[in-house]
């Protein structure tokens, strides 16, 4: 599996499961030009490659390499909406990639860190661990 692959399994899985849960709610992809919304929640997500490194040799001599990395998904919620719905909506994100894999790429338990308030907004960052397996 190359980062592209795994940018685009975990975009599709996080997309059609969102889409499931909060409709109303947007996210900004990578390199996405539509501006955020001035009065509505809405998530912003990345995928960050970590590490890689070797960590064992295939049967026809290839060598096996574990690429980590962490998906992150930023939350806002505007002023008024509170803390509640920050994290109701970062729940919900974090329950879509708790765990989940596909062929060659595991998710492990996903992190919260809450930001500061920004002239009203509020903002939580979760982050989700991966790891996936590459012949070479």
């Amino acid at each position: 599996m190359s980062w592209r692959a795994e940018l685009l399994a975990l975009s599709a899985r996080f997309a059609g499961q969102w889409a499931l849960a909060e409709p109303a709610v947007p996210v900004r992809w990578p390199n996405d030009p539509t501006p955020p919304p001035d009065a509505a929640p809405w998530l912003r997500f990345a995928v960050v490659p970590v590490d890689a490194r070797a960590v064992g040799l295939a049967v026809d001599g290839q060598r096996l390499y574990r690429h980590a990395g962490l998906v992150t998904l930023d939350v806002f919620a505007p002023p008024g909406q509170g803390r509640a719905r920050l994290l109701e909506l970062a729940d919900r994100a974090a329950a879509i990639l708790r765990g989940w894999s596909a062929p060659g790429l595991r998710c492990a338990a996903p992190r919260l860190a809450l930001g500061e308030d920004d002239q009203g907004w509020s903002r939580a960052t979760v982050t989700v661990p991966f790891a996936r397996d590459s012949l070479f």
